[in-house]
C-alpha cells in the first residue's frame, strides 16, 4: 500500500512540474515580443490600443487604401486596417514578432487582408501604399523621407507617431499621440 501511494506522490509531483513548465513556457513565448530590444533603426515600443484607433482615425484607413506599417512589431496596426478594410502589410526584422504577430493575424481572422514580412524596411518596396505608418525615431523618418518621395505616389498619406518627418508637407495633427509626441499625418 505504501509502495502504490508513494507512486501516486511521484507521478503527481511529475505531473506538475510538467504542468508548470508549460504554463512557464507559455508566459516566455507570450511576453518576449514585447521585452524592449533596440532594433536596427529604433527600439520596440509597444502602442496602447486607443493610439492605435487615433492612428487609423487621423489617417482614415478604410476599404480600397494599402496600409504598409513599417517597423509593425506584433502586429496590432495591421490587424486594425485589415479590420477596417485595407490592404494591410507590416514590415518587420525580428523574428519573434514576426510569428507572433502573425499567430495574432489569424487569432483576429484578417489573414485574407494582412501579412507580416520579413524585411528591412529601407529596401522594402511600398510603391503600392495609400497610407503608411511609422512609429520610429526622428532620425530614421528623416532617412525614409527620400524614399516616400522617390516611391510613394502624390497624394499617399504618411502617418508617423511620436516624432515628426522633418521636411515633409504636415496634413494634420492629434496631440493624443503617444509619450513621445502627437500622431502627425503628412502627404506625399
Amino acid at each position: 500500500m505504501r509502495g502504490t501511494q508513494g507512486k501516486r506522490v511521484k507521478a503527481m509531483h511529475i505531473s506538475t512540474l510538467i504542468f508548470t513548465g508549460i504554463i512557464v513556457a507559455i508566459c516566455v513565448l507570450a511576453t518576449l515580443p514585447f521585452i524592449m530590444v533596440l532594433g536596427k533603426d529604433a527600439p520596440f515600443v509597444t502602442m496602447p490600443y486607443d493610439t492605435v484607433d487615433r492612428v487609423m482615425t487621423l489617417a482614415g484607413i478604410g476599404p480600397g487604401d494599402v496600409f504598409y506599417d513599417l517597423g509593425s512589431g506584433d502586429g496590432r496596426l495591421v490587424i486594425a486596417a485589415a479590420r477596417r478594410g485595407a490592404k494591410a502589410v507590416g514590415i518587420e526584422l525580428t523574428r519573434v514578432r514576426i510569428w507572433y504577430s502573425r499567430v495574432l493575424i489569424k487569432l483576429a481572422g484578417v489573414s485574407s487582408r494582412a501579412e507580416i514580412r520579413r524585411e528591412d524596411f529601407f529596401a522594402a518596396d511600398i510603391s503600392d501604399a495609400t497610407v503608411v505608418h511609422l512609429y520610429l525615431l526622428t532620425e530614421t523618418h528623416e532617412k525614409l523621407k527620400d524614399k516616400f518621395l522617390k516611391e510613394l505616389p502624390a497624394g499617399t498619406r504618411v502617418v508617423a507617431t511620436g516624432f515628426p518627418i522633418p521636411g515633409m508637407k504636415l496634413l494634420a495633427e492629434n496631440p493624443e499621440g503617444t509619450y513621445y509626441g502627437p500622431i502627425r499625418l503628412y502627404v506625399v
